[in-house]
């Protein structure tokens, strides 16, 4: 009797430390695991279409600061999603032509098409529907919550459009802490 008693109770042991390990490990969604570690609000993207994440990774923002997350789906067709603190500059889009503004979930965005600055006539007549050929951006900036510090987002697109870059912006959603 005292061998199956034990026996069971070695066996809920194991189960229990199985659990914990399995919980330790994280929930299996790499946005919310990143947030757990990080004092900014973290956004997941919604639908990213036919486009698979290739790259999740939280970079070195340099000594004293928090590390920023950057995912990227898709190859030659790409969006990356780029998130840091609000209060520190971790990235550089790259030099490009601001082509408009627009509102993302309540928060004003500025639209950076990649146009040739070598080229001044590209530069200067550089458009949204440009971002379709050479690539762009948006770029916007969440207020801090209650619990946490405000985050900079920026969405950088290749070989895809206007309408989709914004399609791909707004689709981002808070993750919970």
């Amino acid at each position: 009797m005292r061998k199956i008693i034990s026996s069971a109770l070695i066996a809920l042991l194991a189960l229990a430390l199985i659990q914990n390990s399995a919980s330790a490990m994280g929930s299996g969604n790499k946005y919310q695991d990143a947030q757990t570690g990080l004092s900014y609000q973290i956004f997941q993207p919604g639908s990213t279409g036919d486009l698979t994440l290739r790259s999740f990774n939280l970079q070195s923002c340099g000594a004293g600061h928090e590390q920023w997350l950057a995912a990227i789906y898709g190859e030659t067709r790409s969006v990356q999603f780029l998130e840091t603190d609000a209060s520190v500059k971790c990235s550089n889009p790259g030099l490009g032509v601001k082509v408009a503004t627009a509102t993302i979930n309540g928060n004003k965005a500025t639209i950076v098409a990649f146009c040739d600055p070598a080229n001044a006539k590209q530069w200067k007549n550089c458009k949204t529907s440009d971002i379709q050929n050479y690539g762009g951006y948006a770029l916007w900036k969440v207020p801090a919550t209650k619990l946490l510090h405000g985050t900079e987002i920026e969405v950088l697109v290749s070989a895809l459009n206007y309408s989709n870059l914004l399609k791909l912006a707004r689709g981002m959603k808070p993750v919970g802490k």
